[in-house]
Formats: C-alpha cells, structure tokens, sequence
C-alpha cells in the first residue's frame, strides 16, 4: 500500500492583514532596535560616537503592503565603513550588528581567509 504525501498550498487571503497587525509591526521595529543598539556600540567602539549617533530605525510599508523596519546609517560615509573603500576601512558594523554574513547578499564580497 502506498501513501500519499501530504500537498501543502499556501493562501494568500489575510496576509497583508496579518503582516499589518501592531503585534507583528512592533515585533519587526523590536527586532530593528536591538539590531541597532549593536551597531550603535560597535560604531561608537570602533569608529565614532558621531556615527553611532546617526543610525537609526526607519518604519514603512512598502507599496506591496508589506511592513518593514530597517536600520539605517546616515552619515555620507556610511557606506565606506560598512564595505571599505581605498581610504576606509571595511568594518560592517550593519552587518555584523545584525549577524548578516556577506556571502548571503553579496557572493562577490565574502571574507576570504
């Protein structure tokens, strides 16, 4: 006798009301801030607390109606700490606040040992 295998089909009907839910917004803003206050401390050990100071969380929905809360640094030279540039040091304070390993957005820019 054979058994069938269970087929899962997702349905899409309420998610956005789901995903809009305050429990679920306050839950991703939640996450951000920790996320955040790790950069703050890494930025204000390794670089400045002028820099730390300026990042940030950020709140929005994007036009597909989904919610997301982001951490951002301002400053101009945000992106040279966070990848390096000739004059900067690669430090990814983002990166390393939030656990991100580069090889999983940017193949192209893993740690090589």
């Amino acid at each position: 006798m054979s058994r069938s295998r269970p087929r899962i089909v997702f349905d899409e009907r309420g998610l956005e009301e789901i995903m809009r839910l305050p429990k679920v917004r306050a839950a991703l803003k939640a996450k951000a801030e920790a996320i955040a206050g790790r950069a703050r401390t890494i930025a204000s050990a390794e670089i400045d607390d002028g820099f730390a100071s300026e990042i940030r969380v950020s709140e929005e929905i994007r036009p597909s109606g989904r919610p997301t809360a982001k951490v951002i640094a301002d400053r101009a030279d945000a992106a040279d700490h966070e990848w390096g540039s000739t004059n900067t040091e690669r430090r990814r304070v983002l990166g390393r606040a939030g656990a991100v390993e580069p090889q999983t957005i940017f193949p192209d820019r893993a740690d090589r040992p």
